[in-house]
């Protein structure tokens, strides 16, 4: 199953992706909770750090097979430059300091998640993913 939906760039959308997302995978119970998570913080970042918060879009795409492989991805409008270098910004984590408060979200993403990544689309914005593995098979004891 597949679903995918466009929202404006403004963090009040949040909460519907969330309660979308957890519609979705209802019957992925393993799952569900760190999707969730992993959704909410992909598109706040979308909201908050890229064009797609100045009046854009954030597409957001959520799969799962039988298998329980789910799949996740956030696409926003593109990188705002950063302020230092006036070069964008890529998706990555960053090393903070333990009484931060910021930045720790796509850390959060990579200690839930069995992987995650980004690509840059045809328009310029980046699509962040994330990806949650089926368990190994249980096999019965002999």
């Amino acid at each position: 199953m597949s679903e995918f939906w466009e929202y404006p760039g403004e963090p009040v959308w949040c909460r519907e992706v969330r309660h979308r997302t957890r519609a979705v995978l209802a019957s992925f119970s393993r799952v569900v909770d760190e999707a969730e998570l992993v959704v909410s913080e992909l598109f706040g970042n979308a909201c908050r750090h890229t064009r797609s918060g100045d009046g854009g879009k954030v597409a957001v795409s959520v799969s799962a097979l039988r298998t329980g492989l789910v799949f996740l991805s956030v696409a926003d409008g593109g990188p705002r430059p950063s302020p230092g270098t006036r070069r964008p910004l890529a998706p990555r984590v960053v090393a903070s300091d333990p009484d931060a408060c910021a930045f720790r979200g796509l850390g959060l993403v990579a200690e839930v998640t069995d992987d995650w990544g980004y690509w840059v689309t045809e328009e310029g914005g980046h699509a962040v993913w994330a990806l949650f593995e089926p368990p190994p098979p249980a096999f019965p004891h002999s």
